[in-house]
């Protein structure tokens, strides 16, 4: 059975009864109806062959509470265009696909930001837009879209927490646990360098905050129009740690709120990798965005700082590999200490490169819609959506 405890400054709704998931879904078809719901699916050309993007398609057609979906895409091309409209075509929601790399929308970008990063961060971003100009939904709720496990009730669950509670933002967290322990960037990564940089720092509103959230990186989450369309965005690995000290800045804590989506959440695992992807990437990205969040805080993120923060993070996570090991021991999960220690010598030299990159400016920032003066670029007027005289186009 989940607790029921509220610590950190952020409220936490656990799942304490497991037969509610019919009639939640009912009011929230009601709430909807005065709430208009938008769903953006994330997505890169390469997920479009697998199981779980057919089995997120499958769960979510039967939302009968979401008013339309976008799918926001990278990394097409011609053919796997086409192959992306065949496919969400099950949807029976009225749904739209965003092509973000193609050269019509490179080009129309680049009018507002350069050098971004194509990946998630700029699905979301340009979904966020699109659907703020549109003002025709009141939530915006992000899912993504290599959960083999998804089941609609947890995005029920999260939209229900702007709708009938009334916050700004509602962020999932899940436990990643099949026979072994996973996330290993959450908690060999992001957990131990969280509690270097209070170690260094000292206690920060900032970090208080990011340390109240039980999986920052998970990418499911709920929040208003309103406060979407308020944010800037970090186009790469680093979207969802920037977006929480983006909404730190910009929501009261008691309008935040993190919803339980239960166990055995199995996303998509990804390779250790080296510095051109993987796990070294992202943790490297991570970093980069955390410690630019920090500067806009106030914090010296000056060499001194960084070689204490490092120095701290391979105490933090040799600990928490520990915890780990002893966790998985007691619960009868395999664990692999040889490469959970490869792991954290991994992000430890990812953690290096960032800070030594901190400055250098790499990665622009998207900026947040509402500070987009229109005058300027009419983005959406110019984007190449995805249809089948476009798909047919040289564009």
């Amino acid at each position: 059975m989940s607790d029921f405890s509220q610590q950190g400054l952020i409220t936490t709704l656990q799942r304490l009864n497991e037969n509610n998931a019919a009639a939640l879904e009912r009011d929230l078809e009601n709430l909807a109806r005065e709430s208009p719901i938008a769903l953006v699916l994330p997505c890169h050309a390469g997920e479009l062959g697998e199981p779980a993007l057919d089995h997120v398609i499958e769960e979510i057609a039967g939302a009968k509470f979401l008013r339309e979906i976008v799918v926001s895409m990278n990394g097409l091309e011609q053919r796997s265009a086409k192959q992306a409209q065949k496919k969400f075509a099950r949807l029976p929601q009225p749904h739209r696909i965003l092509w973000n790399d193609s050269p019509r929308v490179t080009r129309a970008r680049n009018t507002i930001a350069q050098n971004v990063i194509a990946g998630k961060g700029l699905n979301v971003w340009s979904a966020i837009g699109l659907l703020a100009r549109e003002s025709r939904c009141n939530i915006i709720a992000l899912l993504d879209c290599d959960v083999l496990t998804f089941r609609r009730e947890m995005l029920v669950r999260l939209c229900y927490a702007c709708t009938a509670l009334d916050y700004a933002f509602a962020k999932m967290y899940y436990s990643r646990v099949t026979d072994r322990i996973y996330g290993r960037v959450s908690r060999l990564f992001v957990a131990p360098l969280l509690q270097a940089l209070m170690r260094v720092s000292g206690h920060q509103p900032l970090l208080d905050f990011l340390l109240s959230f039980r999986y920052p990186l998970a990418g499911e989450m709920a929040i208003t129009r309103e406060l979407a369309a308020s944010l800037p965005f970090d186009g790469g690995w680093g979207l969802e740690i920037a977006m929480l000290c983006e909404i730190f800045r910009r929501a009261e804590p008691r309008k935040i709120c993190q919803v339980d989506g239960g166990s055995d959440y199995n996303h998509r695992h990804q390779p250790l990798g080296s510095e051109s992807g993987g796990l070294f990437k992202m943790s490297k990205e991570i970093a980069r965005a955390l410690f630019l969040q920090l500067l806009e805080e106030g914090l010296p993120i000056c060499s001194t700082f960084t070689d204490a923060v490092l120095e701290s993070y391979r105490s933090e996570s040799r600990e928490a590999l520990v915890r780990f090991k002893n966790l998985a021991r007691i619960n009868g999960l395999h664990f692999d200490e040889a490469d959970e220690m490869r792991c954290v010598q991994s992000f430890a030299r990812a953690l290096a490169e960032a800070s030594a990159e901190t400055n250098t400016g790499a990665g622009a920032i998207l900026p947040a819609w509402d500070r987009i003066e229109k005058t300027r670029v009419d983005f959406f007027e110019r984007i190449n959506r995805i249809t089948a005289s476009q798909t047919n186009s040289s564009e």
